[in-house]
């Protein structure tokens, strides 16, 4: 990359940080994250469907995409970071964001990453609960936020 475009991708960086931030502190109505009266339900038909081994991201964007997942405004839940090992980069947990619809650049980090273990998928078919643990642990992950912002040109969804 040359430097005019290095220095136009670090300037719309900045740009997009900045709105970010401005998104995030004009949502007044909090980061409530929840799940639905009728997650155990869901959870029990996804572990008795034929997709009963998704777990991790899969598994949290078919809940979020069912309204499973009950969020401060509409927008979609999806896998946003994750930690790795110091020693082998080997990722260790999975973090998640959410990505308001209204925004701009604005993408809200769960304050806590996910063991990976914790994110496998139902050990056996019909395993409802081990669904529903996992989308407990997201929506615990978002009991605190943070602001972040996409980067240029990779809005998602």
């Amino acid at each position: 990359m040359d430097s005019d475009k290095l220095q136009d991708f670090y300037a719309e960086s900045a740009h997009r940080w900045e709105v970010a931030k401005r998104e995030f502190q004009e949502r007044t109505h909090g980061w409530h994250f929840a799940l639905a009266p009728e997650a155990h339900q869901w959870a029990q038909a996804h572990a008795d469907s034929n997709r009963w081994q998704y777990g991790g991201s899969a598994l949290v964007e078919l809940a979020d995409a069912a309204g499973v997942i009950h969020k401060p405004e509409p927008g979609r839940i999806a896998g946003a970071y994750s930690h790795r090992d110091s020693r082998t980069e080997m990722t260790t947990e999975e973090g998640f964001g959410f990505w308001p619809t209204a925004a701009e650049a604005l993408v809200v980090h769960a304050g806590t990453a996910i063991p990976l273990v914790a994110l496998e998928p139902p050990p056996a078919p019909g395993d409802g609960a081990a669904a529903l643990a996992l989308l407990r642990l997201v929506v615990d992950s978002f009991a605190t936020v943070s602001v972040f912002s996409d980067p240029p040109g990779s809005r998602r969804g």
